[in-house]
């Protein structure tokens, strides 16, 4: 076992940090930043207005490319977790918050960088550890850096993926519709206008037409197709009133190609059909507009590094399928979105136990996951003395 590796990530796990704590995940920030200047390495606390990321950056002696590891300083809170900040060890498992997403990977790359420096590692370019804060709400960390200027050639995100090389995920918007109607007493409905029967038509059309259509699309190789679910309904105020206002929230899941004026075009579009086309409704996105976006992932056109990061994946873990699609959002997206690079999902773990009131994460992956992360920035740097700037293209 690799008791550094474990101990870390224990003191990690013993530090809360989620975006319901008054601090948020600064805690965990300064943790991170004592813990890399206690190793001998050039840390630094980036301050975004009381939000705070940690970077630290390790540069070869031959120019080349940027590659950035990158994670989340923020977990969920503990939910009904017993004893989710004690770093339990049993049975080759380490349990507590965030052991798998991501404490585990906060650990696994803040060792990649010391390795790095211990052996004055002769590599092209730059590696650039940055740990991002609220990634599991609003993703700010990572859009402050955008805002800053990010600039990376490659960025591999650490999320629980067991190994495997995530190269695409679908985009997220919330979309929120409100429908008015005009209230009445319930004896005499039809002197009002019952508003939740809008609601309950709009919801018809989603289901009998738009879904179909959804479906009937090109479908992504990795991603599959689109998909819609009404996961919200509020509307009324007591059975003997007829409601005035019903509220209907939608997930839709983007894949590559589609944008979020096409998606909330079309749900205006099956809006527009209720009541003969006189329903009186508002549509927005709540999460995911043209401003804050949540896009879609899709690096499979970098053909060059993802056959080199797959095969050094391959020879630490034996598979020689790796490359995959992902059912869930990372910050990966941003990135590649707002700057046209290249960017993969990668670590240790699997997300079926994110989130969950047993969280943990199997050590014996998680050593392996340093493995992986220092091979895949050292192949990166041999690609690029092979290959030149066109591998990034």
């Amino acid at each position: 076992m690799n008791k550094e590796l474990v101990e870390l990530t224990k003191r990690f796990i013993a530090v809360p940090g989620y975006s319901e704590l008054v601090e948020k995940e600064t805690k965990m920030a300064e943790t991170l930043y004592k813990e890399l200047r206690s190793m001998g390495l050039p840390a630094q606390l980036l301050d975004y207005d009381g939000r705070y990321n940690v970077v630290c950056e390790y540069e070869g002696e031959q120019i080349g490319p940027t590659v950035v590891l990158c994670t989340h300083l923020d977990t969920v809170p503990p939910y009904e977790m017993q004893n989710p900040f004690e770093g339990k060890v049993e049975n080759g498992r380490l349990y507590g918050r965030g052991a798998v997403d991501v404490r585990g990977i906060l650990a696994a790359m803040s060792l990649v960088m010391k390795r790095l420096f211990e052996e004055k590692a002769e590599i092209c370019g730059k590696v650039r550890f940055l740990a991002v804060s609220d990634e599991e709400s609003g993703s700010y960390g990572m859009r402050k850096e955008i805002e800053n200027g990010y600039y990376a050639d490659l960025t591999i995100v650490g999320e629980p993926t067991e190994l495997q090389l995530g190269i695409a995920h679908k985009g997220v918007t919330w979309i929120q519709v409100d429908f008015r109607g005009k209230t009445a007493h319930g004896s005499v409905p039809e002197e009002g206008h019952n508003a939740i029967y809008d609601a309950n038509h709009f919801i018809q059309y989603i289901v009998e037409d738009l879904i179909p259509k959804l479906k009937d699309r090109k479908q992504h190789k990795l991603l599959g197709t689109a998909s819609i679910n009404v996961g919200l309904i509020d509307g009324g105020t007591r059975p003997t009133i007829v409601p005035e206002f019903c509220r209907v929230q939608i997930d839709r899941r983007l894949v590559p190609d589609e944008d979020i004026v096409q998606v909330l075009n079309e749900i205006t579009e099956e809006a527009g059909k209720v009541n003969d086309g006189k329903a009186d409704f508002e549509i927005k996105a709540i999460l995911g507009d043209e401003e804050h976006p949540f896009p879609p992932l899709d690096s499979g056109r970098y053909q060059s590094i993802l056959t080199c990061l797959s095969q050094t994946v391959s020879k630490i873990t034996g598979s020689q399928k790796n490359i995959i699609g992902l059912p869930y959002w990372t910050d990966a997206a941003l990135p590649g979105y707002y700057t046209g690079k290249a960017a993969v999902v990668i670590g240790p773990g699997n997300i079926a136990q994110a989130h969950s009131n047993n969280e943990y994460i199997d050590i014996s992956q998680l050593e392996q996951s340093v493995e992986v992360y220092d091979s895949m920035v050292r192949a990166i740097s041999e690609l690029y003395r092979k290959e030149g700037e066109n591998a990034f293209k």
